[in-house]
């Protein structure tokens, strides 16, 4: 046997499985279907559709992907960090509703003090903070919540993204230096097309690369299709 564990998919859940199972010593495999994504990968994503979309049915292998459903649209990423690479970096915090939906609230555990510390490091790991922005947009949230007399809900978003000095790369700013250089954010707003920049905070920036100096092994563009026992168990 090669590895311990192997986990299917690099995105969040199977990041921070990947890290925390090397931490405990675990031999470790991470498959993904996508690539290891380069800084030229994310540029071109920004500039063209062809290199933004995953359909690997006409050609484009990018890292991008929306299925539609009657009421819902799915939004996803391919490579090696999942679906970090194409979202909003926001981190927001469940309201309170969540906690208490019937679904789970009956179960007796209070969930919002047993998620508490857990949400605390998934912050930690994604350097969230209070976007320090603020531009024509956010006035214009502004006005409308004070047209709406909602005026006391508006306030910075918080954001996984290291906003720094714009374009000035730094030694790691997260992780006592085993973390990789970090370059500050360029206000660009193309998080939704992949960070070119490294300032996003995305899982091939924390817990991927932390579980990679411990041993894991991230196997890209391999598609678990079916798992089955080895003739012999």
């Amino acid at each position: 046997m090669d590895y311990d564990v192997i986990v299917i998919g690099s995105g969040f859940g199977g990041s921070v499985a990947a890290l925390r199972l090397s931490e405990k010593g675990y031999r470790v495999a991470v498959l993904e279907q996508g690539r290891r994504v380069s800084t030229r990968d994310l540029e071109r994503s920004i500039q063209s559709v062809r290199h933004l979309f995953w359909m690997p049915s006409l050609g484009m292998k990018g890292i991008f992907y929306q299925r539609f459903f009657r009421h819902a649209t799915i939004v996803g990423g391919v490579g090696v960090g999942g679906g970090s690479l194409v979202y909003a970096a926001v981190l927001l915090d469940p309201p309170a509703k969540f906690f208490s939906d019937p679904a789970w609230s009956d179960l007796g555990v209070d969930w919002q003090a047993e998620l508490r510390p857990h949400y605390d490091t998934a912050g930690r790991m994604l350097g969230r903070q209070a976007c320090p922005t603020y531009h024509e947009q956010d006035r214009a949230l502004q006005r409308t919540a004070e047209a709406l007399g909602a005026a006391e809900t508006f306030g910075p978003t918080p954001l996984g993204i290291y906003f720094g000095k714009p374009g000035v790369a730094v030694e790691d700013p997260y992780f006592e230096g085993k973390g990789p250089a970090r370059t500050g954010c360029r206000l660009c707003g193309a998080c939704l097309a992949g960070c070119a920049y490294a300032a996003k905070n995305t899982l091939d920036q924390n817990y991927l690369y932390l579980a990679e100096r411990l041993g894991a092994q991230i196997l890209p563009e391999r598609k678990a299709t079916l798992i089955r026992p080895l003739p012999g168990g």
